[in-house]
């Protein structure tokens, strides 16, 4: 069965958005390994716990909104609570409840990396200009 591919195919903006996002996670991560020091997934996570108040997220949320998969989020958070950017934090409410927070040297990371990041944004904007994503 042949496919429509046409102009307003949902599956042409997919590859699209797919391309544009494959595009800029390769580029950010080039640049955030050498001048930061952390790859981009430890950003994210720094920069949701930056956003989030008391710079405290459930480890379940933060995975969620960091796009780290359930398996992956356990090994990821220690790693960075290794490297002290992060730590551990029970809940008061509920004993099963595991809170992520952002510690002062996570911070100054966050602040560093955010500024490699925007620049690396800015300087890498051309890689979506050739892209047509469809309306």
């Amino acid at each position: 069965m042949r496919r429509n591919r046409g102009a307003a195919d949902p599956t042409r903006l997919w590859e699209g958005l797919n391309r544009a996002h494959n595009l800029m996670t390769a580029a950010l991560e080039k640049d955030l390994l050498p001048e930061a020091g952390m790859p981009l997934v430890w950003y994210e996570v720094l920069h949701h716990l930056t956003d989030a108040p008391g710079g405290l997220l459930r480890f379940q949320e933060l995975a969620k909104v960091s796009g780290i998969t359930d398996s992956g989020a356990s090994r990821r958070l220690d790693q960075m609570i290794k490297a002290g950017l992060i730590d551990r934090q029970s809940c008061p409410t509920d004993r099963r409840g595991v809170y992520a927070h952002i510690t002062d040297k996570g911070r100054d990371a966050h602040r560093r990396a955010h500024a490699v990041f925007v620049r690396s944004l800015n300087r890498n904007r051309e890689l979506l200009q050739g892209l047509q994503l469809p309306a």
